[in-house]
C-alpha cells in the first residue's frame, strides 16, 4: 500500500457530470438497492512494524457518506488511512469521490459495476471500481458487507455481495399484465347478449300481436276497440313478465347443465 509522508493529508475532491449514487437512477430500476440503503464500512488492519496501518473505507448507497469527520462532503466513496504507533495515531491518507463525479454502469446477469475513471488524487489518477454481486445467501459471512479488494494509490476495488443486486422478480409484473388483458373481456358486456335478444323478441311479439289483432278485427268487419285491445295486450304483457323468471331460470339451468331432477333424490 502506498503511503504519503506523515502529516500530509491529500483529498481527491471531484466534480463531474453525473448525479449521485441514486437508487432511482434508470439503470437501477430493476434492482432493489433501497434494501441496502445507507453507509457501509469496511476496516482493513495491517501490521506494519513498528506501526499498525488501519484503512477505513466507506460507501454510500442511495445517500452520501455523512457523519464521518475526515471524509470530504458529498462523497460517494471515502477512504481514510491511519498509522498507529503505540497509543498515537495520525491520518496519512484521505481519498474521496464526490457524488457528482461522472460514473459508468455495467450490468450483467449477476453483477452491477460502478466505474469512476481518472479520479484526481494528488499526483495520481485513480481508477475506482465498485462491484455489487447478486447473492441471496444470508449464511455467507460477507453477505451485505462491504469488502476492500484493492487499494494501491492507483486503483480502488470495492465489492459487496447482496440481494439488492439481484433483478426483481417479473412474476408480479406478468400477473398484472395478464389481469389487465382479462379486464376488457370482463367489461365488454357480452353477458348481456341473452337479455338483449329476449327484449327484442318481446317487442316483436307485442308488435305482431297488436297488428295481428287489429287485422283480425278488421277482417271480421267489426270496429276496432283499441281500449279493449290495449287492455288485453297489457294483461298478456304482465303474464309474460310473471313467467319471465321461470323462463330465464330454465335457460340458465340448460347452459349450466343442471336440471330440476337433480334437486330430488331417487326413491
Amino acid at each position: 500500500m502506498k503511503l504519503l509522508n506523515s502529516g500530509i493529508w491529500v483529498t481527491g475532491l471531484l466534480l463531474g457530470l453525473a448525479t449521485a449514487f441514486d437508487c432511482s437512477a434508470k439503470e437501477l430500476t430493476d434492482y432493489n438497492f433501497e434494501a441496502i440503503k445507507g453507509v457501509h464500512k469496511v476496516e482493513v488492519t495491517k501490521n506494519t512494524p513498528p506501526s499498525t496501518t488501519i484503512s477505513d473505507w466507506y460507501l454510500g448507497v442511495c445517500q452520501n457518506v455523512a457523519d464521518v469527520k475526515e471524509c470530504p462532503a458529498n462523497s460517494d466513496i471515502c477512504g481514510i488511512t491511519q498509522i498507529k504507533v503505540d497509543d498515537k495515531s495520525i491520518v496519512s491518507e484521505i481519498f474521496g469521490v464526490n457524488s457528482n463525479f461522472e460514473k459508468e454502469f455495467k450490468i450483467d446477469d449477476s453483477t452491477i459495476k460502478f466505474h469512476y475513471s481518472n479520479v484526481n488524487w494528488g499526483d495520481n489518477l485513480v481508477d475506482v471500481q465498485v462491484f455489487f454481486i447478486c447473492s441471496e445467501d444470508e449464511k455467507d459471512a460477507n453477505y451485505n458487507k462491504l469488502q476492500l479488494l484493492q487499494w494501491n494509490g492507483e486503483s480502488v476495488i470495492l465489492k459487496m455481495s447482496t440481494n439488492g443486486a439481484c433483478a426483481k422478480s417479473k412474476d408480479n409484473k406478468d400477473n398484472k399484465k395478464n389481469a389487465d388483458k382479462k379486464k376488457p373481456n370482463e367489461d365488454t358486456g357480452e353477458s348481456w347478449g341473452w337479455f338483449t335478444w329476449i327484449f327484442i323478441f318481446m317487442v316483436l311479439f307485442l308488435s305482431i300481436y297488436i297488428i295481428g289483432g287489429a287485422w283480425f278485427q278488421y277482417n271480421k268487419g267489426n270496429s276496432i276497440d283499441f281500449k279493449s285491445a290495449l287492455h288485453e295486450v297489457l294483461e298478456n304483457f304482465i303474464d309474460l313478465l310473471k313467467g319471465l323468471p321461470s323462463f330465464l331460470k330454465e335457460i340458465i339451468e340448460k347452459f349450466t347443465g343442471s336440471s330440476h331432477r337433480g334437486e330430488y333424490s331417487a326413491v
